[in-house]
């Protein structure tokens, strides 16, 4: 289907919300996760601790880091050593979820993966560190026929005299910085292997895909995007029943889980239960009209197939639901660049520097960049 049919076809489907019904009790519930799950293992055998450093990586990060320096030079001496192209020189690989000795080991680990070894080795020379989630833009991409969710984590911590630090990994910040969590680190190993999960699922490793993000649901049994991803590894493995409930025990737990409603009203499509799929596809389209960041995403698919008019349409809705988000004044700009309005595009990116500015005042100063991301799964 072209992308403006597609397009057409999800502002069809939009037509007022309806409310989720859990289909299961407490003792089907019970029931169902147990064979999902499994008994639960032994920890020290299903649970790797991200953060471990060998006795050699501390007795080496001992000789370079004085644990008696003041915490703000400690912290830039870290940053060097770690990823310094003279020292360590750490690097980043998309594709490779690792603890922090995996990384120490093999130079290269992803977002989370270098938050692991940063964390890890912040905390053995005296420094505060620990993980913080943060609000970002929504983002969407795909991967054979998958389409995969972004969501954002960094480093953070304090100094000496109560000053805060980021380390993110990622060049140019995205908006939302000024809205974060600290999260524990059971929670950010929970992140760990859901990021296992997802990236094996989308490799086609369908049963390691439901080993890893057994173990995700045995850290945290309430983590809706950790149910809806193994309903997905399920669905794959035809387990339909099991895959169902997994889906269903996504929304239960979060209502809101626009991956699990799309994946549900998918899975009742393929399975020929057609009220069901309109009804849950309703939702999904009421849910995403009232999202400001997919109207953007639906002003990007037409925009690069040159359709600038109706991406401009689509990046005005997006202002109206969120008129401070710099970015769709700056893709509005570029669509009436290339109708050749000048004049707007002036207009467009004045207003974007103005909410970039406002944001800017509002965020904390940064060290480094980097970005982790956690992978959420919508079947498409």
């Amino acid at each position: 289907m072209p992308p403006i049919a597609l397009i057409l076809l999800l502002l069809l489907l939009v037509s007022g919300c309806s409310s989720f019904e859990y289909r299961y009790g407490e003792n089907d519930t019970e029931r169902l996760t147990r064979q999902i799950l499994g008994p639960a293992p032994a920890m020290e055998k299903a649970i790797s601790d991200p953060l471990y450093l060998t006795p050699e990586a501390r007795r080496e990060l001992d000789q370079r880091i004085d644990t008696g320096w003041h915490s703000t030079y400690k912290l830039k001496q870290l940053r060097a050593f770690l990823f310094d192209d003279e020292e360590l020189g750490l690097q980043y690989d998309a594709d490779a979820t690792r603890t922090a000795m995996e990384v120490w080991e093999s130079g290269a680990g992803n977002c989370l993966a270098l938050t692991n070894i940063f964390i890890a080795a912040a905390r053995h020379v005296g420094l505060n560190a620990h993980y913080q989630t943060v609000e970002v833009t929504p983002t969407w991409d795909h991967s054979g026929g998958t389409m995969v969710r972004y969501e954002h984590i960094v480093a953070s911590g304090r100094l000496g005299g109560g000053d805060e630090y980021v380390i993110d990994f990622l060049p140019e910040f995205v908006i939302g910085d000024k809205r974060a969590r600290r999260i524990s680190d059971t929670e950010a190993v929970k992140l760990y292997y859901s990021n296992l999960g997802a990236e094996s699922l989308l490799a086609g490793e369908v049963r390691q895909a439901v080993d890893y993000l057994r173990r995700s649901l045995h850290v945290d049994p309430q983590f809706s995007d950790g149910w809806n991803n193994i309903g997905a590894a399920l669905r794959r493995q035809k387990k339909f029943d099991l895959a169902e409930f997994a889906y269903q025990r996504a929304l239960d737990l979060n209502p809101d889980n626009l991956s699990a409603m799309s994946n549900l009203a998918h899975f009742y499509e393929t399975r020929g239960r057609d009220a069901e799929a309109a009804k849950m596809a309703r939702r999904v389209s009421e849910y995403r009209r009232r999202n400001p960041y997919f109207h953007f995403y639906l002003a990007r698919l037409l925009f690069e197939a040159g359709e600038y008019e109706g991406s401009i349409e689509f990046l005005e809705q997006s202002i109206r639901l969120k008129r401070d988000e710099p970015q769709f004044y700056e893709a509005i700009a570029e669509s009436y660049e290339r109708l050749g309005d000048d004049s707007r595009v002036d207009k467009y990116l004045s207003l974007a520097e103005k909410y970039r500015t406002e944001d800017f005042e509002l965020t904390p100063r940064r060290e480094r960049s980097h970005r982790f991301f956690t992978r959420t799964i919508a079947i498409q």
